[in-house]
This record gives structure tokens, C-alpha cells and sequence, in this order.
């Protein structure tokens, strides 16, 4: 069953490998710089570009001066990187910039078509011209590091030929790698072809990632059930390092997912995933054969790549890729020594060891392969990927077929408790649940009474206090009566007697609105209102009971013209805050003064300020602390012919503060007084918006 498994695999695998993408020419090749494209009578191929292409070294010559600075031009053989370049001075140098130029013949299909080009990696930044026209960016090429932005994963680019020939020109820079030039391919074909080969090469990737993700999150939820066993753990490790450099070369899918990571980012990503996928696989196969590996080698292979991988860390690209060498090197070795080991374990006849000697094989001929092909010695493309993924294919039947008994009898027991738990958990969970809401009952209503508790002790404090003076006076009165001292019949007294009452009366009420303010025990009825106009409804329903007074009365709205601020509120609660501070105002201000209602945003736009400014006599710096107090009614500033409680702006600020909002004054001694509170902003929508 196993044989038939692979091998339905293996056919899968070749037909992904091999179907699906447009044919690709090779029979023309660009010499000095010209290229003339064969015809192609099928009308579905795609071209390379390879060969002779003019380079101009150190020198970003625009596409209307190439012609002119021919005489100076290389002829590079392409794809290649400019340290295979030979100049008379030498080698080039990886680090510098230049431009690239090729004439090319189109075929009459391509001529008559809309033609696309599939361009490579290249490092590290480019601007490609078809015919004087930008076609293509990767990043900004610089003269220097400073001026250059890196940036460099394949793209397809589509134009319409003007006529049957067309020129390219390419300009490059490299300051931030190893790397330079290009190691893979330009294609042109026909905008339809060339997006058939790109999405060829797409699907191909995205099966190969999407297998793997699942290979890897298969055994790391197997390794969460046995802990103990770690070697799902590591498989599970070297999968999921596999996909993300999967993700990271080829088409760089990496970006369709993750399109704001920086470059050197990436670049640590994809190194970082080959140091890990080589320390998994060592740690996987020591945990199939233990006593077939030397410790001290598989050590010295971890600690070599832990090293690595912290030195891919804190340094920059243009170090650590200049270690790539080292670290292909090294990862051959490590996986010479896993076949090694494999070996042994074959000889001696360990369990499964036939069949991962064979994958393990399969995968070092591919990691091979990439080592040539990155260091431009063949050019194949990126496989090992592919390798990987037929290596790790045959792991996971390996690993399955050792677990499937365990979780099963695992799952067979896991059931078997769970029925006979299911009912004590039910129970358990609907007790606490009640128990919970009843503890929370309990905590609301102890919070409640201690409140009211409170309130109550503060209100006879309060009431024993407050009510004592006019209390006095009225006995007084009454005493004089009695005693004949005051004329019973006299009605100044008598109003008098009266006029304290009324005051007893309205030190009781006011005392208890504001316990029940301070209880919780006051029900508030919250609307959305616009406060432009709320506020300035306001100022119309007091403005002549101001003005009675001979003062003037003012309303200056601040608000930007083009926002409404939107506050949930309480009207009449809220009417009564208003009401306190403009009759407040009223009552300290003199004859010919100005009170002035003001609405405004705060600096952080997040609240709604109403003031009301007046011109009385102002209130002592050392007073201001307690202007909100209950009981507070000041010193030199009371007004003696109007008498007051002290409770009207301890009542304003309870209010204020249950909208969530916050009170404040400011005043200074002979120059009037500034009583304000904000409210926050439920919504700031615009006029237009609203109108609409």
C-alpha cells in the first residue's frame, strides 16, 4: 500500500513539475548587444533573452543617449553577475551600478500583439525602458548606498510594440549584498503566454508551501498530543523552514502575504529558514536513530548554525550574505553527514531506515544543485525546494504509520473519559456559573448600600448643619413675638419667618437630589444632541431673565464651521448644569456687566467645552479648590443680598461627572470668573455629511 502511495505521488509531483508552462525557445541568443527573435508559427512560446547585452559600467545612460555611448559599451554575457564580467582592468566588483542594452526583432505575432516580459530577480534595484517608456521598477537605483532603495523579486511587465523592433534599456545598482546582476532568464512572449508561466510558476509554489504548511501543522498537532516523543516536534520544525523559504525565493510569495516587510528583513527571513530547516533535520534524525549519530558531530553542526543564524541576525545584509558560501557549505556537510548516518542505520538494519536513506539522498543532489546555481556556476533555477518536498512527503508515511496506533488508542481513551467527565463538567459548569452571578448580585447591592449608606451619614451631617442658622433666626423671631419684643401683627417679621422657611425648604431639597446624585440613585435619560444647537437654545430660553438685570448677555460658538460635536446627554439634567452657572453668573455680576455662554472643541478634539464667562468680582486663588464643594459659598465675594445654599454647583459637578465628564473654573481676584465643564464626544460628523 505504502509502494502505491509514493508512487501515485511521485507521478503527481513530475506532471506539476513538468506540464502547464508554455514552451520556452533557446534557438536565438543576443550578440553584441542585438537579438532578432525567431518566428514562431504555433504562436504559443515564450523567449529567452540570454546573451550578449551592452553594459555601461558606473554610467546610468538614458534611453535617448544609448545609441550615442555605444563605443563605450561592454558586451556581458547574460544572465550572469558582474563578477563573472572580464574588463581589461580586471574583474568587475559586485558593488557599483551600470546599464544594460539590448535591440531586439520581434516575430510578426509578437509585433501585432500585446507583449509581456517576465523579469527575474535582480539584484538589487532596477528601472526598465521599452522604446523610451518605463516598463518596470524593483526599489530606486542609486550612484551609492545612500541614494539607492533595494528591493528585488520577478515581475511581469506588458506593452504594445510600436513597430516589429524595440529597445531596452536597464538601469541596475548593487551596494547592499553579495550579489549582482541576474542568475536567472528574461522572458518575452505574448501577454498571455507570460502570464500563463507566471501563473505556472505560482500554483506550482503555492502547492509546494500549502503541502508543506500542512505536513508541518499535521505533525506539530501530533507532537501537542505526545509530548514526549519529540520528533514530530522537529519535523513539524523543518517543514514549516522549507514553506517559508519556499515562500521567500522562486515568485517571492512572501509579499503577496506580507508586502510591508523591509528587504534585509526578507533576506534574514530566507537565511534564517536554511540555518533552521538544517538544525530540524539533524534533530529529527537523531531521534530516529540515536545510536547511530555522534553526538559531538551533531553538536558542533548545531552550534555552527546557531551561530550563524545569530550572526544573520545582528548584521547587516552586505555581511551576512557575503557568508552564504559558508553556510551552503556547511548545510552540504550536515546533510553528507545525515546520509552518513543513514547509511549506518541501513547496514544495521533499523526500521524504516531503507526508505529515508533514499529521500535523504534525493534531497542532497538537489541541495547541491542550488549551491551550483546560486553561486552562477549552472544555471538551473531554484529545486530544492522540490527536493524537500518529496524528502519530507516520504518522512510524514514514516512518521504517520508510527503514530497511528498511539493516537488511536490515545483518541479510543480520550473518549472513554470524556463520557464519563462529560456529566461532572456540565454540573460543575452550572453551578459556577450560578454561584458567579450570584456573587456578582451580591457584590452590586453590598456596593449600593455602602453608597447609600454613605450618602445617608453625609446628608444628617449635613442637614444638622446647615439647617441649625436658619433655624436660630426663626426661634429668634419667634421668641421676640412671644416676649412682646417684636409686634406679632408686624408683617416685615412675619416675612421674615416665612422667608427662612422657604430657605429650610430648599436646603432640604437640594439635599436630597444631591444624595441621590452621589448614591447612584438619580435615573438618567441619555439622547444624542447636536451641542451648537442645544447650547444655543439655551442661551434664548435665559437670555432675557439675564438681561432683566441691565446686563448683556453674549453667546460666542467656537466650534469649527464645518463640525458638529455630538455628546449623549441628559437635556433637562444637563439644562439644569447650564442653569446653575448662568444664574450664578447673573448673581455676581453688576448691573452693565457681560456674561458671556461659550461652546468650543478641546485641543485634542475629543471633548465639548461650555463656559460661562462673567465680569463679577472674581473669587481668591485660595478659594478655587473648594468652589465645587457642597456648602462652599465664599467669603468677601457672597452677595449679601441674595442668599444661597452652597449646593447648586456640588449638585452641577455630580451631574457633569455621571455624563463622564469634568468641571473646572478659573478666576482671578476683580476680574470676573470663568466656570466651564467638557463632555466627551460621541461623534464629530460633518455638516455636509449631515445635510446629505
Amino acid at each position: 500500500m505504502k509502494t502505491i502511495i509514493y508512487t501515485l505521488f511521485l507521478i503527481l509531483a513530475s506532471g506539476i513539475a513538468g506540464c502547464g508552462s508554455p514552451a520556452v525557445s533557446n534557438d536565438s541568443a543576443a550578440s553584441n548587444g542585438v537579438m532578432t527573435l525567431p518566428e514562431d508559427g504555433q504562436g504559443e512560446e515564450v523567449y529567452t533573452l540570454d546573451g550578449e547585452w551592452e553594459f555601461y559600467w558606473q554610467r546610468f545612460v538614458s534611453p535617448s543617449e544609448v545609441f550615442g555611448s555605444g563605443t563605450d559599451a561592454l558586451h556581458v554575457q547574460t544572465p550572469s553577475a558582474w563578477s563573472d564580467i572580464q574588463t581589461k582592468g580586471g574583474t568587475l566588483p559586485d558593488k557599483g551600478y551600470g546599464t544594460y542594452h539590448l535591440e531586439m526583432e520581434l516575430p510578426e505575432n509578437l509585433a501585432d500583439d500585446t507583449a509581456g516580459i517576465y523579469i527575474p530577480e535582480i539584484a538589487t534595484a532596477y528601472t526598465l525602458w521599452v522604446d523610451q517608456k518605463v516598463l518596470a521598477e524593483n526599489g530606486k537605483p542609486g550612484v551609492n548606498r545612500s541614494s539607492m532603495e533595494p528591493e528585488h523579486h520577478p515581475q511581469t511587465a506588458y506593452f504594445k510594440p510600436e513597430s516589429d523592433a524595440i529597445d531596452l534599456v536597464l538601469q541596475v545598482s548593487e551596494y547592499y549584498q553579495r550579489k549582482s546582476g541576474w542568475w536567472d532568464s528574461f522572458y518575452i512572449g505574448s501577454a498571455e503566454d507570460i502570464q500563463s508561466m507566471r501563473d505556472y510558476n505560482i500554483s506550482r509554489e503555492v502547492f509546494l508551501v500549502v503541502s508543506l504548511l500542512v505536513m508541518g501543522l499535521y505533525h506539530f498537532g501530533i507532537f501537542v498530543l505526545r509530548p514526549s516523543d519529540r520528533a514530530p516536534l522537529f519535523f513539524g520544525g523543518l517543514c514549516l523552514a522549507v514553506a517559508v523559504r519556499t515562500l521567500l525565493l522562486g515568485e517571492v510569495l512572501f509579499l503577496r502575504f506580507f508586502a510591508g516587510v523591509p528587504w534585509e528583513w526578507m533576506l534574514k527571513f530566507e537565511y534564517w529558514s536554511s540555518c533552521l530547516g538544517i538544525v530540524c533535520a539533524m534533530l529529527f534524525i537523531y531521534t530516529q536513530y540515536k545510536n547511530d549519530m555522534n553526538i559531538l558531530i551533531r553538536n558542533s553542526f548545531l552550534t555552527i548554525f546557531s551561530l550563524m543564524a545569530l550572526g544573520i541576525l545582528v548584521t547587516p545584509a552586505l555581511i551576512f550574505t557575503e557568508g552564504m558560501l559558508y553556510l551552503q557549505s556547511a548545510a552540504v556537510l550536515g546533510l553528507v553527514y545525515i546520509n552518513i548516518v543513514l547509511w549506518t542505520a541501513l547496514v544495521r538494519r533499523r526500521k524504516g531506515a531503507l526508505a529515508h536513506t533514499a529521500a535523504t539522498f534525493i534531497l542532497l543532489v538537489f541541495v547541491v544543485n542550488d549551491t551550483l546555481h546560486y553561486n552562477h556556476v549552472i544555471n538551473t533555477g531554484e529545486t530544492v525546494s522540490i527536493g524537500v518536498f518529496v524528502y519530507l512527503f516520504a518522512q510524514s508515511f514514516i512518521l504517520a504509520s508510527r503514530f497511528t496506533s498511539a493516537l488511536t488508542q490515545s483518541r479510543q481513551l480520550s473518549d472513554r473519559l470524556e463520557k464519563a467527565n462529560q456529566t461532572l463538567e456540565d454540573k460543575v459548569e452550572r453551578r459556577t456559573r450560578k454561584l458567579s452571578e450570584t456573587n456578582q448580585e451580591l457584590e452590586d447591592a453590598n456596593h449600593r448600600l455602602e453608597r447609600m449608606y454613605r450618602a445617608r451619614q453625609e446628608l444628617m451631617s449635613n442637614i444638622s448643619h446647615e439647617l441649625g442658622t436658619p433655624m436660630t433666626s426663626i426661634q429668634g423671631y419667634i421668641k421676640g413675638m412671644l416676649d412682646g419684643v417684636v409686634d406679632r401683627g408686624d408683617p416685615t417679621y412675619l416675612k421674615l419667618v416665612y422667608n427662612k422657611t422657604l430657605l429650610l425648604q430648599k436646603i432640604t431639597d437640594d439635599l436630597r437630589e444631591l444624595a441621590k446624585l452621589e448614591s447612584g440613585g438619580i435615573t438618567y435619560t441619555f439622547e444624542e444632541r447636536n451641542m451648537r444647537d442645544y447650547v444655543e437654545t439655551i442661551y434664548f430660553i435665559y437670555k432675557e431673565e439675564i438681561e432683566r438685570k441691565g446686563i448683556s448677555f453674549t453667546w460666542e460658538d467656537h466650534l469649527p464651521p464645518e463640525r458638529n460635536g455630538v455628546v449623549s446627554i441628559d437635556p433637562i439634567r444637563m439644562e439644569q448644569v447650564l442653569s446653575n452657572l448662568l444664574l450664578n453668573a447673573r448673581k455676581f455680576t453688576p448691573a452693565g456687566g457681560t456674561v458671556t455662554l461659550v461652546v468650543q472643541e478641546n485641543e485634542s478634539r475629543d471633548s465639548i467645552i461650555i463656559a460661562v464667562r462673567d465680569d463679577g468680582p472674581g473669587i481668591e486663588e485660595e478659594e478655587l479648590p473648594n468652589v465645587f464643594k457642597r456648602f462652599f459659598r465664599g467669603g468677601a465675594n457672597v452677595v449679601k443680598t441674595e442668599e444661597g445654599v452652597g449646593l447648586g454647583l456640588a449638585i452641577s459637578a455630580e451631574i457633569v461627572r455621571s455624563h463622564g465628564g469634568e468641571v473646572g473654573v478659573e478666576s482671578r481676584k476683580g476680574e470676573g470668573s470663568l466656570f466651564y465643564f467638557l463632555l466627551p464626544v460621541s461623534g464629530i460628523k460633518s455638516i455636509n455629511h449631515t445635510e446629505e
